[in-house]
């Protein structure tokens, strides 16, 4: 996991830098760069992998810090607003949070499910890729193949990021790998 998120810390310098078109190319585009990235810190030891990662991090979090939330950054995708960029990588940290089951108090976790389903809607629609879904009290109702389904948030959550493995529930999982079928 930590070499995972080394390597997207070599992509947010990058970007910062402006030295985009400096990285190493890899088959897949974001996907196959991660992938080499995390194969290249393999044969390293676990504390290096972790100094590294800390180590830019804090470079590249006081960076934007200094940038100001609404500055703009350089991406692979173009000039980005660092505020929504900000938001991906929170996006992506709760979802690893998710994959290594990361300890909360109940309340801590239905707030960071609440901002989660939010930004979920929003970065679907921001993707290209929008999901028709309303939010009711703590229940996302999803309306997919001409049928509505009534999700609670870790579903609808694991839905959005196609993470049906993060259930505890197998019908959960079940109804996510039919609904992605449907999709």
């Amino acid at each position: 996991m930590v070499a995972h998120l080394s390597t997207d810390e070599v992509y947010n310098q990058a970007c910062l830098d402006e030295t985009l078109d400096r990285l190493p190319s890899a088959s897949g585009e974001l996907t196959g760069w991660n992938a080499r990235g995390v194969r290249v810190r393999r044969a390293m030891p676990p504390l290096e992998v972790l100094q590294e990662w800390e180590a830019r991090q804090e470079r590249v979090r006081r960076a934007w810090g200094a940038l100001g939330i609404n500055a703009r950054i350089q991406t692979s995708a173009g000039p980005y607003p660092l505020r929504l960029e900000i938001w991906h990588l929170a996006r992506e940290y709760a979802i690893h949070a998710d994959d290594i089951q990361v300890p909360m108090t109940a309340r801590e976790r239905q707030a960071q499910l609440r901002w989660r389903v939010a930004f979920g809607l929003f970065a679907a629609q921001e993707e290209g890729e929008p999901v028709d879904a309303e939010v009711e009290h703590d229940r996302v109702q999803l309306r997919q193949g001409g049928r509505q389904y009534d999700l609670d948030f870790e579903t609808f959550i694991a839905y959005l990021t196609d993470r049906p493995q993060q259930l505890k529930d197998p019908a959960g999982r079940r109804l996510l790998r039919q609904l992605r079928v449907q999709g």
